[in-house]
Protein backbone atom coordinates (compact mmCIF):
# COMPACT_ATOMS: atom_id res chain seq x y z
CA UNK A 1 0.00 0.00 0.00
CA UNK A 2 1.35 3.46 -0.80
CA UNK A 3 2.93 5.26 2.11
CA UNK A 4 1.24 8.58 1.39
CA UNK A 5 -1.45 9.96 -0.87
CA UNK A 6 0.95 11.31 -3.50
CA UNK A 7 2.24 7.76 -4.09
CA UNK A 8 -1.27 6.29 -4.49
CA UNK A 9 -1.60 5.07 -8.12
CA UNK A 10 -5.39 4.97 -7.87
CA UNK A 11 -7.12 7.93 -9.47
CA UNK A 12 -9.28 10.08 -7.23
CA UNK A 13 -12.11 7.68 -8.04
CA UNK A 14 -13.32 7.60 -4.48
CA UNK A 15 -15.05 10.82 -5.55
CA UNK A 16 -14.99 10.50 -9.34
CA UNK A 17 -15.52 6.97 -10.68
CA UNK A 18 -12.88 5.95 -13.22
CA UNK A 19 -14.05 3.22 -15.59
CA UNK A 20 -12.43 1.25 -18.37
CA UNK A 21 -14.05 1.58 -21.78
CA UNK A 22 -15.31 -2.02 -21.49
CA UNK A 23 -16.62 -1.33 -17.98
CA UNK A 24 -18.57 1.73 -19.09
CA UNK A 25 -20.07 -0.25 -21.98
CA UNK A 26 -21.02 -3.13 -19.66
CA UNK A 27 -22.73 -0.78 -17.19
CA UNK A 28 -24.66 0.82 -20.06
CA UNK A 29 -25.71 -2.66 -21.23
CA UNK A 30 -26.83 -3.51 -17.68
CA UNK A 31 -29.02 -0.41 -17.66
CA UNK A 32 -30.56 -1.37 -21.00
CA UNK A 33 -31.26 -4.92 -19.77
CA UNK A 34 -32.98 -3.50 -16.69
CA UNK A 35 -35.16 -1.33 -18.93
CA UNK A 36 -36.11 -4.09 -21.37
CA UNK A 37 -36.16 -7.14 -19.08
CA UNK A 38 -37.59 -5.61 -15.90
CA UNK A 39 -39.23 -2.20 -16.39
CA UNK A 40 -41.00 -2.81 -19.71
CA UNK A 41 -42.62 -6.12 -18.70
CA UNK A 42 -43.73 -4.69 -15.33
CA UNK A 43 -45.35 -1.48 -16.65
CA UNK A 44 -48.75 -3.10 -17.48
CA UNK A 45 -48.92 -4.58 -13.97
CA UNK A 46 -48.53 -1.25 -12.18
CA UNK A 47 -52.08 -0.01 -12.75
CA UNK A 48 -55.54 -1.42 -12.35
CA UNK A 49 -57.35 -3.49 -9.74
CA UNK A 50 -54.95 -6.43 -10.07
CA UNK A 51 -51.92 -4.30 -9.15
CA UNK A 52 -49.46 -6.23 -7.01
CA UNK A 53 -47.26 -4.22 -4.67
CA UNK A 54 -44.43 -6.72 -5.23
CA UNK A 55 -44.38 -5.64 -8.90
CA UNK A 56 -44.32 -2.01 -7.83
CA UNK A 57 -41.41 -2.69 -5.47
CA UNK A 58 -39.47 -4.55 -8.18
CA UNK A 59 -40.13 -1.72 -10.66
CA UNK A 60 -38.90 0.87 -8.14
CA UNK A 61 -35.81 -1.21 -7.33
CA UNK A 62 -34.89 -1.49 -11.04
CA UNK A 63 -35.58 2.20 -11.60
CA UNK A 64 -33.35 3.15 -8.65
CA UNK A 65 -30.56 0.88 -9.98
CA UNK A 66 -30.81 2.51 -13.43
CA UNK A 67 -30.64 5.98 -11.86
CA UNK A 68 -27.64 4.95 -9.74
CA UNK A 69 -25.81 3.55 -12.78
CA UNK A 70 -26.62 6.67 -14.81
CA UNK A 71 -25.13 8.82 -12.05
CA UNK A 72 -21.97 6.69 -11.88
CA UNK A 73 -21.50 6.81 -15.66
CA UNK A 74 -22.24 10.55 -15.86
CA UNK A 75 -19.72 11.33 -13.12
CA UNK A 76 -17.04 8.95 -14.38
CA UNK A 77 -13.86 9.55 -16.27
CA UNK A 78 -12.28 6.99 -18.59
CA UNK A 79 -9.18 5.25 -17.32
CA UNK A 80 -6.15 5.81 -19.54
CA UNK A 81 -4.65 2.75 -21.19
CA UNK A 82 -2.31 1.24 -18.59
CA UNK A 83 1.38 1.23 -19.54
CA UNK A 84 2.98 -2.09 -20.45
CA UNK A 85 6.56 -3.21 -20.85
CA UNK A 86 9.50 -3.94 -18.58
CA UNK A 87 9.09 -0.83 -16.43
CA UNK A 88 5.31 -1.02 -16.18
CA UNK A 89 3.63 -0.88 -12.82
CA UNK A 90 0.14 -2.17 -12.15
CA UNK A 91 -2.34 0.63 -12.74
CA UNK A 92 -6.14 0.58 -12.63
CA UNK A 93 -7.49 -1.28 -15.65
CA UNK A 94 -4.31 -3.27 -16.32
CA UNK A 95 -4.58 -7.02 -16.85
CA UNK A 96 -2.23 -8.68 -14.37
CA UNK A 97 -1.11 -12.28 -14.30
CA UNK A 98 -0.12 -13.47 -10.84
CA UNK A 99 1.26 -16.77 -9.53
CA UNK A 100 0.42 -17.95 -6.03
CA UNK A 101 2.68 -19.97 -3.73
CA UNK A 102 1.39 -23.26 -5.17
CA UNK A 103 2.34 -22.16 -8.70
CA UNK A 104 -1.22 -21.57 -9.91
CA UNK A 105 -1.60 -18.60 -12.23
CA UNK A 106 -4.61 -16.32 -12.48
CA UNK A 107 -5.33 -13.13 -14.39
CA UNK A 108 -7.05 -10.20 -12.70
CA UNK A 109 -7.83 -6.61 -13.63
CA UNK A 110 -8.03 -4.08 -10.74
CA UNK A 111 -10.86 -1.64 -11.51
CA UNK A 112 -13.26 0.77 -9.82
CA UNK A 113 -15.53 -1.13 -7.38
CA UNK A 114 -18.60 -0.36 -9.54
CA UNK A 115 -17.00 -2.17 -12.47
CA UNK A 116 -15.66 -5.13 -10.49
CA UNK A 117 -18.84 -7.23 -10.81
CA UNK A 118 -18.87 -7.23 -14.62
CA UNK A 119 -16.89 -10.44 -15.06
CA UNK A 120 -14.68 -12.89 -13.16
CA UNK A 121 -11.46 -11.21 -14.30
CA UNK A 122 -12.19 -7.82 -12.73
CA UNK A 123 -11.53 -7.14 -9.07
CA UNK A 124 -12.11 -4.01 -7.04
CA UNK A 125 -8.99 -1.95 -6.52
CA UNK A 126 -10.22 -1.60 -2.94
CA UNK A 127 -10.09 -5.37 -2.37
CA UNK A 128 -7.07 -6.79 -0.55
CA UNK A 129 -5.59 -8.21 -3.77
CA UNK A 130 -6.43 -5.09 -5.80
CA UNK A 131 -4.84 -2.83 -3.20
CA UNK A 132 -1.72 -5.04 -3.04
CA UNK A 133 -1.37 -5.07 -6.83
CA UNK A 134 -1.62 -1.34 -7.53
CA UNK A 135 1.86 0.04 -8.08
CA UNK A 136 3.52 -3.40 -8.23
CA UNK A 137 5.89 -4.41 -11.04
CA UNK A 138 6.67 -7.71 -12.75
CA UNK A 139 8.65 -9.89 -10.35
CA UNK A 140 7.30 -8.25 -7.20
CA UNK A 141 6.29 -10.62 -4.41
CA UNK A 142 3.18 -9.44 -2.61
CA UNK A 143 1.60 -10.31 0.72
CA UNK A 144 -2.19 -10.19 0.44
CA UNK A 145 -4.19 -10.02 3.67
CA UNK A 146 -7.28 -12.19 3.95
CA UNK A 147 -9.65 -13.31 6.71
CA UNK A 148 -7.85 -16.68 6.86
CA UNK A 149 -4.42 -15.10 7.05
CA UNK A 150 -2.21 -13.51 4.46
CA UNK A 151 -1.10 -15.28 1.30
CA UNK A 152 1.63 -14.42 -1.16
CA UNK A 153 1.75 -14.07 -4.92
CA UNK A 154 4.15 -12.90 -7.58
CA UNK A 155 3.36 -10.49 -10.40
CA UNK A 156 4.20 -12.45 -13.55
CA UNK A 157 2.95 -10.19 -16.34
CA UNK A 158 1.21 -6.85 -16.85
CA UNK A 159 -0.76 -6.28 -20.04
CA UNK A 160 -3.70 -4.13 -21.00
Amino acid sequence: MPTHLADDPRPTARVTPALTEEGRRALEERMERLRTDVLDPLRPHLIGPERDERDVAEFERALAEIERLQAVIAASVELPTPPTGKRARVAPGALVEIRDASGDKVRVRPVHPEEATIDDERISWDSPLGSALLGAAVGDLLEVPSPRGSWSCEVVRITR
